[in-house]
């Protein structure tokens, strides 16, 4: 009977103690997400990154940290006019992406941020990069939306790549655009899985879905 009384005391102290620790780490997080909708520079989203890969480096068993890690490397690829950095964005975006992968796989977020990162690679040297990356960008978005079919960045990802690809190479401005409006349809109705999950891309779509509706 004492052993068991001790079991069970022993149980309750380390689900006390896993609690605490999960609840700093949420904190933790949603500290670092706030204002990641005002950034609007490679160097904010540098500091942004540096701050994720800081949770990350001490959460070693959480996805998200890395997750977002990639996902503001992105952004500094995007918006860094630098292209002697680019390349070493893309390796340090593979990076992140396969930790968070490792973390937690068949994820359909993740599957987002790869087709991406395969995008990416593209724009570093079409020429020499499409025919590899081109098809692995349309196999990772697709994996994507059979993973989570009400993932609205899944959709985003696909229609702002299929409305930006020349025609001759698959592109169409048409099913961009429609892949587009399928996304916003998306987020109307989108709730992330809690705080720290990913919610973001709304704005995004908007303003590239604001151009195609022009064109």
């Amino acid at each position: 009977m004492k052993n068991a009384i001790l079991f069970f005391a022993l149980f309750g102290l380390v689900c006390t103690v896993q609690a605490q620790s999960n609840d700093k780490f949420v904190k933790a997080m949603e500290k670092t997400l706030a204002g990641m909708d005002s950034l609007r520079t490679a160097e904010e989203w540098l500091a942004k990154s540096n701050a994720f890969e800081r949770i990350a480096q001490k959460e070693t068993t959480e996805w998200l940290p890395a997750y977002y890690v990639a996902l503001c490397q992105a952004m500094v690829f995007n918006l860094d006019p630098d292209v002697s950095k680019h390349e070493a964005l893309c390796d340090k975006i593979d990076l992140y992406l396969a930790k968070a992968d490792s973390l937690n796989p068949n994820n359909s977020e993740i599957y987002v941020l790869e087709s991406m990162a395969a995008g990416m690679r593209i724009r570093l040297n079409p020429m020499v990069n499409g025919q590899k990356y081109g098809p692995l960008a349309g196999m990772l978005i697709e994996r994507a939306l059979q993973l989570d079919p009400e993932n609205p960045r899944a959709y985003m990802q696909k229609g702002i790549a299929t409305f930006f690809t020349p025609p001759q190479y698959g592109g169409d401005p048409v099913k961009g655009k429609e892949l587009m409006e399928t996304a916003e349809q998306k987020f109307e109705a989108f709730k992330p899985a809690s705080s720290i999950h990913p919610s973001w891309g709304r704005e995004v779509n908007e303003r590239i879905l604001e151009m195609a509706r022009k064109g």
